[in-house]
């Protein structure tokens, strides 16, 4: 495997090249103390498992693996941290893991391994439609579910992007007519779980993230064309003729954005 090393600490940098130095495994190995250093390295060169420190100045090793994956989503992200409160954080740009300081040979050991093992498995390509209506093509062929609010709770992740929805917001969109208690909140984790087994049946599960009370999609594994057009794709803007997932009420305030920001290129 090619193997990266970021960390702004030459020394840190010195031991863990010590403790991988006999490891078959590892084909190439470069460190860099700098995280743009290590950017314009990837950029050019393929790698495989990049092994980043979590505080860096000028750039954190979270903005770092967020550009990362933008070159290359396919990049085994491990984080290196002295603070394991920052767990959460890593999985939110779909980190395969994290090692906490000091760490060891068997443990870096056992995050290449994972990293060996999610190489072999390539994940599907997801591309998602939300304009006009919705649809998910799992390496090109729809997706279909059993219900109907899985789907609808599929869909509201993905408009609601990285800022994700909790249960009560959810529960406001998918059942407008029913309080959040106790039996409404069941009904919705029913609901989440049948979501997430069809995403395991199809092979996407990865999609999905969590962070305390928030469900969310984990943007830069899908290609989507809701995305693609919020970052200012005139192209994808053009595709657009007033109609947003047209089949949920709740998708209206997201479809007077567009047409808002439509409006606004034509002026």
């Amino acid at each position: 495997m090619r193997v990266i090393c970021v960390d702004d600490e030459k020394p840190v940098l010195e031991n863990f090249k010590s403790k991988v130095k006999d490891f078959p495994e590892i084909k190439n190995l470069e460190l860099f103390q700098s995280a743009k250093a290590a950017l314009k390295w990837v950029e050019l060169n393929p790698v495989d498992v990049a092994f980043l420190d979590m505080e860096m100045p000028q750039m954190s090793g979270i903005e770092l693996a967020r550009e990362l994956k933008k070159i290359d989503r396919n990049i085994r992200i491990i984080f290196v941290t002295a603070y394991d409160q920052y767990a959460m954080d890593a999985f939110r740009v779909d980190a395969l893991g994290y090692l906490l300081k000091p760490y060891t040979r068997e443990e870096i050991r056992h995050e290449l391994e994972k990293a060996f093992l999610m190489r072999s498995k390539p994940k599907k390509s997801v591309k998602i439609q939300t304009i006009p209506d919705f649809v998910v093509l799992v390496d090109g062929a729809p997706m279909h579910f059993d219900r109907m609010k899985p789907e609808e709770l599929l869909a509201l992740l993905v408009d609601r992007a990285e800022a994700g929805v909790t249960a009560g917001e959810a529960i406001a969109c998918l059942w407008p007519e029913r309080t959040a208690d106790e039996n409404t909140q069941t009904l919705y984790r029913v609901t989440f779980h049948r979501m997430m087994e069809a995403l395991k049946e199809a092979g996407i599960e990865h999609i999905i993230g969590s962070e305390g009370r928030k469900r969310f999609i984990l943007t830069e594994q899908v290609d989507c064309d809701l995305y693609r057009l919020l970052s200012g794709n005139i192209n994808e803007l053009q595709n657009y003729c007033g109609e947003y997932m047209k089949e949920y009420s709740w998708a209206e305030s997201r479809n007077a954005q567009l047409n808002s920001i439509k409006d606004a290129i034509k002026n």
